[in-house]
């Protein structure tokens, strides 16, 4: 009788457990660091979260609350005291009862229509001397206006936001430093020629003699 010639085949060798130990590892770090990730988004996912008002431009204090002048940020639901987007409208136009800074969380507090300045005052812009002084809002100053007759004029201010350079100082271009204060109503012609005038000097109330420095002008 032939011979079979039909061969068997040698069975297939299993990997040791040696050889399958990195595989294993590297397995399971995919699994840890997967699912750190998988818990951290579910995390972020199940927290509730609310949109609020927040400062995006300094405000000096008194000066009124633009839309331009916030931004939304996300807070957890439950955050106390910030004023939800959905209130805009109601702080919009109110004035700053103090200096905002950027990156503030809004609260009721910080605005009321009681802020503004006094109904017998308006804002004007005046010159000053860059980094000669050192003025924050609310300090009183003394404008001092000299007339084209030679009589100079002190009146009182308050600032109701601090100095800032206007222009890029690039070539050809000038800069100068703007101030806005509040003034009686009764002084703004005085105020308004001075600034036309450039003839503007400011000074702290207290570096000059406070009996010449007038909250009025008559005439």
């Amino acid at each position: 009788m032939a011979p079979s010639s039909t061969t068997q085949s040698a069975p297939s060798r299993l990997p040791s457990t040696r050889e399958r130990r990195p595989a294993l590892i590297a397995l399971a770090i995919v699994l840890i660091v997967g699912g750190a990730l998988a818990s951290g988004w579910l995390a972020l996912q199940s927290g509730d979260r609310a949109y609020f008002l927040q400062v995006k431009d300094d405000v000096a204090q008194g000066e009124e609350v633009t839309s331009d002048k916030l931004q939304r940020v996300s807070l957890p639901e439950g955050f106390e005291g910030g004023v939800p987007v959905g209130d805009e409208d109601s702080v919009v136009g109110s004035p700053a009862t103090t200096r905002l800074l950027a990156g503030t969380v809004l609260t009721p507090g910080m605005v009321s229509k009681d802020a503004g300045i006094a109904e017998d005052s308006t804002q004007v812009s005046v010159p000053v001397n860059p980094g000669a002084l050192n003025l924050r809002s609310g300090d009183q100053v003394a404008l001092d206006i000299g007339a084209t007759d030679g009589n100079r004029t002190s009146v009182l201010a308050e600032v109701v936001s601090e100095p800032e350079t206007s222009g890029d100082g690039g070539f050809g271009s000038s800069s100068s430093t703007q101030m806005i204060v509040a003034v009686h109503l009764s002084c703004l012609s005085q105020v308004s020629q001075g600034v036309e005038d450039s003839s503007i000097v400011v000074a702290r109330v207290g570096a000059v003699d406070e009996s010449l420095v007038r909250r009025t002008c008559g005439g």
